[in-house]
């Protein structure tokens, strides 16, 4: 069920139908009937926004952990990673952190679309059958805003220009997170480097050893 409901609102992100943190009553309608009909359950619009909002708060926890020190990334595995004493010291401060950590996370790029703060790049292997619905209700349906967001919501009209143009600027500053993480991380290689040539040849050794005897 969870498949079904990320892969259809990440096909819908990238037909263009979210903006920012609102997704077309259509978008919404197809993944109610789409759940009823598959899985044989009652499912309406109040319960795809329910989810729509642990999903985002699942999404905030990634970001967050990722934006710490001692945390890297491996973006094959779309996995975050840490040694054991990070680890241990993570879960016993936030309990919340344990699912997302040393682990792939299902549907990484899927969320990413669905309730990240724009339009994600990448290719997705996976699709989701059309389904043959009713696409005559175009408005807009709010999704899991605070109270600023959602008057900016119903307050706002934006343009098509002004949106690809807020795309892009999130767009670049993606990149540019990326770029520092990336040159953070070649910081803390070059000082491990320069630290590992001073003589430590018999602490090295002493540990070596130590280890092979146990």
């Amino acid at each position: 069920m969870e498949h079904v409901f990320l892969e259809i609102l990440a096909e819908e992100a990238r037909k263009g139908n979210k903006h920012s943190n609102t997704f077309k009553v259509v978008s919404i309608n197809r993944v109610v009937d789409a759940i009823s009909e598959r899985f044989q359950v009652q499912c309406d619009a109040k319960h795809v926004e329910n989810h729509l909002r642990t999903v985002k708060n699942q999404w905030q926890i990634i970001c967050k952990i990722r934006g710490e020190s001692g945390f890297g990334w491996d973006d094959n595995m779309k996995m975050i990673t840490c040694d054991r004493a990070t680890y241990d010291a993570a879960v016993m401060a936030h309990k919340k952190y344990e699912p997302f950590l040393n682990k792939s996370i299902d549907h990484y790029d899927e969320m990413a679309l669905v309730v990240g703060k724009d339009m994600a790049t990448g290719s997705f292997a996976r699709t989701f059958a059309d389904i043959d619905l009713d696409y005559g209700n175009e408005d807009s349906m709010p999704v899991d805003c605070d109270n600023k967001e959602a008057e900016e919501v119903r307050t706002n009209v934006s343009s098509s220009s002004t949106s690809k143009r807020k795309r892009k600027s999130v767009q670049e500053s993606v990149v540019d997170e990326q770029i520092k993480f990336v040159g953070e991380q070649l910081g803390k290689i070059a000082n491990a480097l320069e630290q590992f040539t001073a003589d430590k040849t018999s602490q090295l050794y002493e540990q070596v050893m130590s280890m092979e005897e146990e």
